[in-house]
């Protein structure tokens, strides 16, 4: 709670700087070279923001110039006027430090809570790879043929992993088909963190990590060839 003597002295001590100005005893602007060393500036008892200061410093002037009017700074009717009209300007003052800081402490705390929240769903989407990759493992050792052509190869992968995702719309099959290295290869892409990822489906059955597309296959794959065929192939799953 701030002292009443305290602010008692401070609004005084602003009246009289604002009636100084005015009558003329003293040629300085408010906040000039010569201010801190008048015993009347009270940027020398507070540390506040300048805004603040020349705001509770207007009121200060305008309240003096109510009292010069008047012809006397003793008066007492205009010092209760100034006194509850400065008390004010310093109550908002105090009262709008309070919701800054509030707010300040507010957004602190809020703003961890949402950074955990977005790496805890990054955490649980590579979870959910693995996870997918560990049972396309199992059923390729079990050699089961998705879209019943006799073989076991890279379209039983990427179905299997399409099956087993559990979210649909953040995972898709994708066709890759580039003459220059040989690649012609199906996979699996999975949104993470609002980008899409290739995924080599077969990399936890054969061995390989990390399981991006880049790492296991290098320069021979090249993501500007990828196309979406999930629609096309989608349809020889069963649920």
């Amino acid at each position: 709670m701030e002292n009443p003597s305290f602010s008692s002295s401070l609004y005084d001590c602003a009246t009289e700087c604002a009636l100084r100005r005015q009558n003329s005893h003293c040629m300085e602007n408010f906040g000039g070279d010569t201010c801190n060393d008048c015993r009347f500036y009270i940027n020398k008892y507070i540390n506040a923001d300048p805004r603040h200061v020349e705001l509770f410093m207007l009121e200060a002037e305008t309240r003096a110039s109510a009292i010069k009017s008047a012809g006397s700074i003793h008066h007492p009717i205009f010092f209760i006027l100034i006194a509850l009209c400065l008390v004010f300007a310093w109550q908002g003052y105090k009262g709008e430090q309070k919701r800054n800081a509030w707010a300040s402490q507010t957004q602190s705390v809020e703003q961890p809570q949402q950074s955990a929240t977005q790496k805890s769903s990054t955490v649980s989407i590579y979870s959910e790879i693995e996870a997918t990759l560990r049972k396309v493992e199992t059923d390729l050792k079990k050699n089961i043929d998705v879209n019943k052509d006799g073989l076991l190869n890279c379209i039983d992968a990427a179905l299997h992993f399409y099956k087993y995702f559990p979210d649909k719309s953040k995972v898709c099959i994708l066709l890759n088909y580039n003459k220059e290295t040989g690649m012609n290869h199906l996979f699996n892409g999975v949104l993470v963190d609002g980008v899409w990822r290739a995924v080599e489906p077969q990399a936890a059955y054969s061995g390989k990590s990390p399981y991006w597309m880049r790492d296991v296959w290098g320069g021979k794959y090249d993501s500007k060839l990828n196309k979406d065929v999930t629609s096309e192939y989608s349809r020889y799953i069963k649920n």
